[in-house]
């Protein structure tokens, strides 16, 4: 019985620490969300715009290259930097995401630290579906910033 007491503490610890730190980048895969979660992950924790490139429309791809780093991109064209982020998909709602046929627009929300503070954002996400693929075509700011009319 003493045994079973400690082993379950320790059994939870170990199936808590195999769990993905970005609830949006696991579930179904063919899904926005991920593909969303994917783009932007892309950018911030994997420093990769090839893939970025490879999850957005060809205009938004085109975009992305005349920027050059996936620091530039992420600090001029979405206006949000962080030393590391976690990125989950906004499920405050029961709408997941308000969906029209092959476009979508889909929110997201970024935790991480920037300059030795905690940075919260929102971002939401349009995207497209092109031959079967959902794709990011369209980064809109923070919708509850103050500085956006």
């Amino acid at each position: 019985m003493l045994i079973r007491l400690l082993l379950a503490p320790l059994l939870l610890l170990l199936l808590s620490a195999c769990s993905d730190p970005n609830e949006a980048l696991s579930g179904t895969f063919h899904a926005p969300e991920h593909a969303a979660a994917e783009f932007f992950d892309a950018i911030y924790n994997k420093n990769d715009l090839k893939l970025a490139k490879s999850l957005s429309t060809p205009e938004l791809a085109e975009l992305i290259a005349h920027y050059g780093t996936p620091r530039q991109v992420a600090r001029t064209l979405i206006n949000m930097s962080y030393d590391e982020v976690t990125i989950n998909v906004n499920r405050a709602g029961q709408n997941l995401r308000e969906q029209y046929g092959n476009e979508t627009d889909v929110m997201l929300v970024f935790t991480g630290p920037f300059d030795g503070r905690i940075v919260n954002e929102m971002r939401v996400v349009r995207m497209v579906r092109v031959r079967g693929r959902w794709l990011v075509a369209e980064i809109k700011n923070d919708p509850f910033s103050r500085g956006h009319s």
